[in-house]
C-alpha cells in the first residue's frame, strides 16, 4: 500500500499521463525552480506543450478566517495551473488566466476542516500574508495539489502580485501538458533549443541541460527520497514471503506423513493423481486466502504506522495509504502465487504414494524422499534468512554509526520553538517581540538558558553562505569555499551546548551601538588562520569589518555522514532584518516537553493573533534527518525477526518429523545404554547439519549480494562495508542460535523416550 502511495499512484487528474515536469541538469545536481523569465521563454513552446503553470509553494503561510490566524501551506500558481494539471472544481470555479485581482480557490480538506462544508463559501474571504482573497472556488475532493504528501489548503494567483521578488531569482516549479502524439523525447529537444536560444541563457550554469520528466505524479519528492527503501523493503518482503512459503512447504509435506493411507485409499478406489494434487492445492489456496484476508485487513493499520514513522520530526506527510483496488488485486496474485509455491511440491509428493505400504494400517514414519524434501525446505529457509538478517544489520549498524556521530553539541534537554510572526510583524516591531518573548521565556521555572537562531543544527539546507575576507589578506580568487552565516542570540552556545574553544559566547550586549563581532568554528580557524590564534583579528563581511571574539566547535547542521560545514556566528541583534523566530530553550528538567504549555502560553500573552507555535526537541530533528536510515533498519530489522521466527517454526517441524521417524531407533539406542544427552546431541546434531547447509549457501549468497550491491549500498551505508565480517560472522552466529533453541525441545522429547515403548512402536 506505501509503494503503491508513494511510487506507483499518479495525480487525481484528467490524463496524468501527458502532465511533464521540467528541471535543469547541470554539474551541481538537478534545479527544479526556474525565473520567472524562464517561464515565459518556456511557455512560447506550444508546438510540443498545449499549456505551461508555474507554481510555488509557501509554507507556514499566515492565514486567518474568522478572526482566527492558523499556519497554512498556500501556493502561487500562473492563470493556467488548473487548466494545464486538470482539475476540476466541486464548489464555484478554479483560476484562470484572467484573474488579476486577489482571489483564491481552497482544498476540499481545508474547506470541511475551516470552513465546516460551508456550501456558501463562495465570495467569503480569507487574509493570508497581511492580504484579503476572495473565495472563488473549493478544488476536488480527491485533489492535494502537484506533490504528494501535502495537501494544499489555499491556491492564489501569482498576476495578483502578492510576491515581488528579483528576474534571477530561482522560485517557480514547471509543470505542463504535452501536445497530443508529442513524446517526452521530442518534447525535450524542441525545448532544448529554446531554452539555449533565449536571451536569458546568458545568466545560466554551463553546462546546463533542460530535462522533461514523467509529470503524471506531479513533483514527488516522496518518490526521489523514500524510492530507494521502500524498494529494499519490498525485496526484503519478498525474502520473508519465500522464507514463509518454504516454511509452509515444509510443513505440508510433513503433514502428508500422517495422509498417506488416506490418499492410498482415494487412489485404491479409483481417484487420478491429478485430482488428488488439485485437492491438496485447493486446500492450500484455503490457508493462503485465509492468511491474504488478514494480511489485507491488518494494512489498514500498519501502514498508518509506516506513514507516522516517515514523518517524524518532519512536517507531517499526508497521503493516502489506505488499501484499494490495486492493492486488493496484488494481494490476491499474491495469495495465488503463495499457494502454487508452497503447495505444489507436498502435493505432488503425496500423490505419489507407494499404494501397498501405505494401506497397512500402522506404517512407519515418513520415506526417505519427503525427509529429504522437508531438509531441503528447513535449508532455504535458513539460505534466505541469511540474507535478511544479513541486511538488517547492516542497516541497523549504520544507524547506530550515525547516531554515535559526534554532531558538536549537547542535544539533550534543548526546546526548539518556531514563533512565525508573519508579514504583521516586521523590522523593529519583530525585534521587539523577540526581546519580550526571551525575557518572558527566561522568566519561566526549569528555564535555564534561552537563545535564538536563523539556522538550527540537524536541519537540513542552511540560509545564508557567502565566501569571507580576511583583514589585511589578498582575497585568494581559486578559495571557492562556502562559509555559511548564522544569526543567534546572546548565550548561544551556552544553550546549544556547543563547547567554546577560545573567546567567549555572543553577549546580549552585542547590538548596533557595540562594534560588529562574530564567532567562528574551528575548521574555520584552521582554514584561515593556520597556526595563528583568530581571536581578535577581523573579517570583512561585505564592506563592514567584524572582530573574532570566538572559536566553537564545529557542528553539523545539514548532514551527519559529511563533515561540518565552515560557520560563522553573527549576533542578531547586529543583522539588519531580524532573523526567523527560531527560540532555543534548555530545560532543567529531565523532559524538556514538559516546558510545552508554559511556553505556549507566554507566546498566547506576548502575541494573542499569532498562530501556535511549533515545538520540537533536537531528537526530533535527529530523526527527521534519518528518517530513511531508520525506517530501513526498522523495518528490515521486524522482517528478520518475523523471517527468524518461520524459520525456527521450520526447524522445529523437521527435527520433530526426524525425532518421530527414528523414535524405534531412538528407543533401541537408549536400550542398548546410550544416555539422554548422546540423544540430545544427536537431535541438535541434526539440526545443525540442516543449518549448516543452509549457512554454506546463504553466506556465499550474502557476500555475492554484497559485492554486487556494493556501489548501490555505498550510498546507504555508513562506515561500513556490504561484506562486513563481523556482521556475516554474527548473523551466521544468530541463526544457529535460533536452530538450537529451536532443535532443543524435540531433542528433549527424544532424551524421555521409553525404550520399551519405543521398541514396540512398529
Amino acid at each position: 500500500s506505501l509503494a503503491d502511495a508513494v511510487l506507483l499512484r499518479t495525480l487525481p487528474v484528467r490524463e496524468p499521463h501527458e502532465l511533464v515536469v521540467l528541471r535543469l541538469h547541470g554539474p551541481g545536481g538537478d534545479i527544479f525552480p526556474f525565473t520567472s523569465g524562464a517561464v515565459l521563454d518556456l511557455a512560447e513552446g506550444r508546438d510540443v506543450l498545449s499549456g505551461l503553470a508555474a507554481f510555488r509553494p509557501l509554507l507556514n503561510t499566515h492565514v486567518t478566517v474568522g478572526g482566527r490566524t492558523e499556519l497554512a501551506l498556500a501556493q502561487l500558481v500562473s492563470g493556467t495551473y488548473h487548466a494545464v494539471v486538470g482539475v476540476p472544481a466541486a464548489i464555484g470555479r478554479t483560476l484562470t488566466d484572467s484573474d488579476r485581482e486577489p482571489v483564491a480557490v481552497i482544498g476540499h480538506r481545508y474547506w470541511q476542516q475551516r470552513f465546516a462544508g460551508d456550501p456558501n463559501v463562495l465570495g467569503r474571504t480569507l487574509d493570508m500574508q497581511g492580504r484579503s482573497f476572495t473565495i472563488v472556488g473549493v478544488t476536488a475532493k480527491e485533489f492535494f495539489g502537484t506533490q504528494p504528501g501535502r495537501d494544499v489548503d489555499v491556491t492564489a494567483p501569482l498576476a495578483a502580485g502578492t510576491m515581488k521578488l528579483a528576474p534571477q531569482a530561482r522560485w517557480l516549479y514547471l509543470i505542463g501538458r504535452l501536445q497530443p502524439g508529442v513524446s517526452r523525447e521530442h518534447a525535450r529537444a524542441a525545448l532544448q533549443v529554446r531554452w539555449d536560444a533565449s536571451d536569458a541563457s546568458q545568466s545560466r550554469p554551463r553546462p546546463v541541460t533542460l530535462e522533461v520528466d514523467s509529470g503524471a505524479q506531479g513533483l514527488n519528492e516522496l518518490r526521489r527520497q523514500f524510492s530507494t527503501p521502500l524498494r529494499i523493503l519490498m525485496a526484503a518482503v519478498g525474502l520473508v514471503l519465500l522464507v514463509a512459503c518454504a516454511n509452509l512447504a515444509g510443513l505440508l509435506i510433513a503433514r502428508s506423513t500422517g495422509r498417506q493411507q488416506e490418499i492410498a485409499v482415494r487412489l485404491s478406489l479409483g481417484a487420478a493423481r491429478g485430482r488428488i494434487v488439485r485437492q491438496l492445492l485447493t486446500e492450500s489456496l484455503v490457508l493462503a486466502a485465509v492468511g491474504g484476508a488478514a494480511a489485507f485487513l491488518l494494512a489498514n493499520v500498519v501502514t498508518d504506522l509506516l506513514v507516522a514513522m516517515m514523518s517524524r520530526g518532519r512536517t507531517p506527510i499526508a497521503i493516502d495509504v489506505a488499501p484499494n483496488l490495486r492493492t486488493l488485486a496484488f494481494t490476491a496474485v499474491v495469495t495465488i502465487v503463495t499457494a502454487v509455491l508452497f503447495g505444489l511440491l507436498p502435493a505432488i509428493g503425496a500423490s505419489r504414494t507407494n499404494l501397498q505400504p501405505s494401506l497397512k494400517r500402522h506404517a512407519s514414519g515418513p520415506d526417505a524422499a519427503r525427509n529429504r524434501w522437508a531438509r531441503a525446505m528447513v535449508a532455504v529457509q535458513v539460505a534466505l534468512l541469511m540474507l535478511l538478517i544479513t541486511c538488517a544489520a547492516l542497516f541497523a549498524r549504520t544507524l547506530q554509526n550515525l547516531r554515535a556521530v559526534d554532531a558538536g553539541f549537547h542535544r539533550e534537554h534543548v526546546l526548539l520553538l518556531g514563533v512565525s510572526t508573519g508579514p504583521s510583524i516586521r523590522g523593529a516591531a519583530a525585534r521587539s517581540l523577540y526581546d519580550d518573548l526571551h525575557a518572558r521565556f527566561s522568566a519561566i521555572p526549569s528555564v535555564r538558558s534561552v537563545s535564538m537562531s536563523m539556522d538550527a543544527p540537524l536541519g537540513g539546507d542552511l540560509s545564508m553562505a557567502a565566501g569571507i575576507v580576511v583583514e589585511g589578506r589578498q582575497p585568494d580568487p581559486h578559495d571557492t569555499a562556502s562559509v555559511y552565516h548564522n544569526f543567534v542570540g546572546p548565550r548561544f552556545f551556552e544553550t546549544m551546548g556547543i563547547p567554546i574553544l577560545a573567546g567567549r559566547d555572543i553577549e546580549s550586549g552585542d547590538d548596533g551601538n557595540r562594534p560588529t563581532v562574530v564567532a567562528i568554528s574551528e575548521n574555520v580557524g584552521r582554514r584561515y588562520f593556520p597556526g595563528e590564534d583568530p581571536i581578535g583579528r577581523r573579517l570583512l563581511l561585505g564592506d563592514a569589518p567584524a572582530t573574532i571574539v570566538g572559536v566553537v566547535k564545529d557542528v553539523r547542521y545539514s548532514s551527519l555522514r559529511r563533515d561540518a560545514p565552515l560557520m560563522i556566528y553573527r549576533p542578531f541583534r547586529q543583522a539588519n532584518d531580524a532573523p526567523a523566530g527560531a527560540f532555543l530553550i534548555r530545560a532543567a528538567a529531565a523532559d524538556a516537553t514538559l516546558l510545552a504549555p508554559s511556553l505556549f502560553a507566554a507566546v498566547r500573552d506576548a502575541a494573542p493573533a499569532l498562530p501556535l507555535p511549533s515545538i520540537a526537541t533536537f531528537d526530533d530533528r535527529l530523526a527527521g534527518m534519518l528518517v530513511e536510515e531508520r525506517m530501513l533498519a526498522t523495518l528490515s530489522s521486524a522482517l528478520g525477526i518475523l523471517a527468524a521466527i518461520l524459520a525456527s517454526i521450520g526447524i522445529y517441524s523437521a527435527v520433530a518429523s526426524m525425532v518421530a521417524a527414528r523414535q524405534r531407533e531412538i528407543g533401541i539406542r537408549m536400550a542398548l545404554g546410550a544416555r539422554p544427552r548422546q540423544a540430545v546431541r544427536m537431535v541438535v546434531g541434526e539440526a545443525v547439519t540442516i543449518v549448516a547447509g543452509g549457512l554454506a549457501a546463504g553466506v556465499p549468497a550474502a557476500i555475492a549480494a554484497g559485492w554486487a550491491a556494493r556501489e548501490f549500498l555505498s550510498r546507504l551505508l555508513f562506515q561500513l562495508s556490504p561484506t562486513d565480517p563481523p556482521i556475516l560472522a554474527g548473523s551466521a552466529i544468530a541463526i544457529l542460535a535460533v536452530a538450537f533453541i529451536a532443535a532443543y525441545a524435540p531433542a528433549r522429547r527424544a532424551s524421555r523416550i521409553d525404550p520399551v515403548a519405543a521398541i514396540k512402536y512398529e
